[in-house]
């Protein structure tokens, strides 16, 4: 465990995190790289991690231009090990950037705790909580080397992106056992931008919601209702700012949310929380109305109306 010492804190402008604590909104890159990295399949992403191998992200322009991104993974550490990427690493990447969005030099656990569970003041996590969140931190500082020469070569105008970009997916260091208002608690100090935010940033594809959207009532916040509710709101904002089909299906959620394999009851337990975030979306103005479609008696998509 790292020993704090007190030029440590006082560089480190402790101050900051007793009175700039709260986030108000959240930045979420939504182009094709950042999609394709929280989405990997198991063997791509261990191929990736573990051999070396380059994996390529095409995507067609408005004007019909194929432009391709590679990336590699490397220097993952144990964490990195255990699972590939997912939805709830997404999550605290998005708010970890959020806060840095904002002029934050960084972020307590437990401010980010309230972040994910929507911004909710006095909310502590509970151990499994905390342990969950600082995994989640250590696989984002897995090392990601971005070739995106191809791109700029086709595209002039993202130029003043790198051609080659090799940092952490989130770059940052973490300060343990650090007292924060009376609280023990581990900080998380940015140390640059994330590469994925420069190239969302290049491309204009950032989603941006306030945090309030995920203060869901009467849900418990476990990995599964973290993981649901960001995808849905992602999805639902998505779909609003590119004029996308309204719907949204359970073969997708189901495959984002890790329940491809899951019981019958899970996935009923799953819809239960759908139905949950939908209604406050409905609530919030965001969409007018939503209802579950069934195709050969079983459910198959999520329909909206804005």
């Amino acid at each position: 465990m790292e020993k704090i010492s007190k030029d440590i804190l006082d560089s480190f402008e402790i101050e900051k995190f007793q009175t700039n604590f709260r986030l108000d909104s959240i930045v979420s890159p939504n182009d094709k790289l950042t999609r394709n990295l929280f989405n990997l399949p198991a063997e791509e992403y261990f191929d990736a991690l573990q051999k070396g191998i380059s994996i390529a992200v095409t995507e067609t322009t408005i004007r019909g231009k194929k432009i391709q991104t590679h990336f590699k993974l490397n220097g993952g550490g144990l964490a990195a090990l255990k699972r590939p990427l997912n939805e709830y690493d997404r999550t605290i990447f998005d708010i970890c950037n959020s806060a840095r969005e904002a002029k934050f030099i960084g972020i307590t656990r437990d401010s980010l705790f309230r972040a994910v569970i929507g911004g909710k003041t006095n909310q502590y996590p509970r151990p499994n909580q905390a342990n969950a969140i600082l995994e989640s931190l250590k696989r984002l500082m897995t090392v990601i080397e971005i070739d995106f020469s191809q791109t700029r070569d086709k595209i002039p105008k993202y130029n003043s992106v790198k051609p080659i970009l090799i940092s952490p997916i989130l770059p940052c260091r973490i300060l343990h056992d650090v007292l924060v208002n009376g609280q023990l608690t581990s900080i998380i100090k940015f140390t640059d931008e994330s590469p994925l935010m420069t190239i969302a940033r290049a491309k204009k594809q950032i989603i941006t919601y306030y945090v309030n959207l995920r203060d869901i009532t009467g849900q418990n916040n476990t990995t599964l209702v973290i993981m649901i509710k960001s995808y849905l709101i992602r999805r639902v904002l998505e779909i609003l700012a590119h004029n996308m089909t309204p719907t949204i299906t359970f073969y997708d959620l189901f495959k984002h949310c890790e329940l491809l394999n899951a019981s019958r009851w899970q996935k009923q337990d799953a819809r239960k929380i759908v139905l949950g975030v939908m209604e406050n979306l409905k609530s919030e103005g965001i969409i007018k109305s939503f209802a579950l479609t069934k195709k050969d008696g079983s459910y198959y998509s999520i329909s909206l109306t804005f």
